[in-house]
């Protein structure tokens, strides 16, 4: 007996509840990976939550104030250097991790983990995993990606440079700190649990790689194109193609993106045509014209 050929649900647009939920649900993972895994042991993997790892050994105190009290003042430079849709956007992501730590401070840890090793494993998955879920949904985990976006505004340097600086420096903070009382191994085990929440997010996004090509047959095509070149200003190709069933001619759109991205696209496509066929795969080498653009110029 042959199976069944079962048809693909149509492509349709997150509403905002659902968009919440997602967001919501990978801030959790963070904070769950933070506080049970990273905070017990001062493995510090970037990030305000690695801040607050490394405040909490000078200020004693509940970690999620700390957390607090930094991601409102980066909210506030946030709103002086690169104006209020960034404000906004990064606001319930810097309230919603404090108050997840926050619940977590309330109850006993059910479990005490001392192991480096798997401390940086499972803590960078998770992290990475909900990092991952919170792009996928157009959201933003707040903290440390307003003064990444500063500095590449600011400097005008790449921003993934922007992103090694303030997390490397962040690192390199944490390995200075506390060398003395766990050895240099501390430092191998924070960039393996950066190198895990790396490959983590990528994954939970849209793959493994950062760069995107994204295939579209619609008849919508027209509509299609015109919002991501207005939205998000990528080229967008259109390649005559045939229907091998039909024998129709047809086209398809082609457009390379970042991972960030991809959310902003597969609202676009939705919006316009549920029933279009949109596959990507990974762009694993990028020549000519690609310009990477920092979010607040999404």
């Amino acid at each position: 007996m042959h199976d069944k050929l079962k048809a693909i649900a149509p492509l349709k647009p997150w509403s905002n509840v659902a968009r919440y939920a997602g967001i919501t649900f990978g801030i959790f993972l963070m904070t769950f990976a933070f506080y049970y895994f990273l905070v017990p042991i001062n493995l510090v993997l970037g990030g305000v939550s690695g801040l607050g790892i490394i405040l909490q050994a000078f200020f004693d105190g509940p970690i999620a104030l700390t957390i607090y009290v930094l991601n409102g003042l980066l909210l506030i430079l946030g709103l002086v250097f690169l104006g209020k849709k960034v404000f906004i956007r990064s606001l319930y992501g810097s309230i919603a991790f404090p108050t997840f730590v926050l619940v977590y401070e309330w109850f006993e840890r059910p479990f005490e983990l001392d192991d480096f090793f798997l401390a940086s494993v499972f803590g960078g998955v998770l992290m990475g995993l909900g990092f991952g879920y919170v792009i996928r949904y157009g959201g933003t985990s707040g903290g440390t990606d307003i003064p990444i976006k500063i500095l590449h505004k600011l400097l005008k340097i790449k921003l993934s440079w922007s992103i090694y600086i303030v997390d490397g420096m962040i690192i390199l903070l944490g390995l200075i700190v506390f060398i003395q009382t766990d050895g240099i191994e501390y430092g191998l085990y924070a960039l393996l649990g950066v190198f895990l929440a790396g490959q983590s997010a990528d994954r939970v996004v849209v793959g493994a790689s950062t760069l995107k090509a994204v295939h579209i047959i619609s008849d919508h095509n027209e509509t299609i194109k015109q919002n991501i070149l207005d939205s998000i200003e990528r080229g967008v190709s259109v390649v005559p193609i045939e229907g091998g069933f039909t024998k129709q001619p047809k086209t398809m759109l082609v457009t390379v993106i970042t991972r960030n991205e991809y959310y902003r696209v597969r609202e676009i496509v939705a919006l316009a045509d549920p029933s279009a066929f949109v596959f990507a795969s990974p762009a694993t080498e990028i020549h000519g014209d690609f310009v990477l653009k920092s979010e607040e110029d999404e």
